[in-house]
């Protein structure tokens, strides 16, 4: 998996989530907010979590 596709799924997924949340009656709307806030800033992450991901395979490979 590239680096766009890693991005494209990873952002399907937080925007499942979001929903998930959205529509729980769990999730008190007003801090529903902070949580929305939180996954938006998990999404900014994905560059960086694709690289550390990609770089535990590599050792992996490396290893075995």
């Amino acid at each position: 998996m590239n680096p766009d596709e890693f991005e494209e799924n990873y952002t399907q997924i937080l925007h499942t989530l979001l929903k998930a949340f959205a529509n729980s009656s769990q999730v008190e709307p007003e801090k529903f907010f902070n949580l929305a806030s939180v996954i938006e800033n998990l999404r900014d992450a994905s560059p960086a979590l694709y690289d550390v991901i990609k770089s535990f395979e590599d050792e992996q490979r490396e290893a075995a």
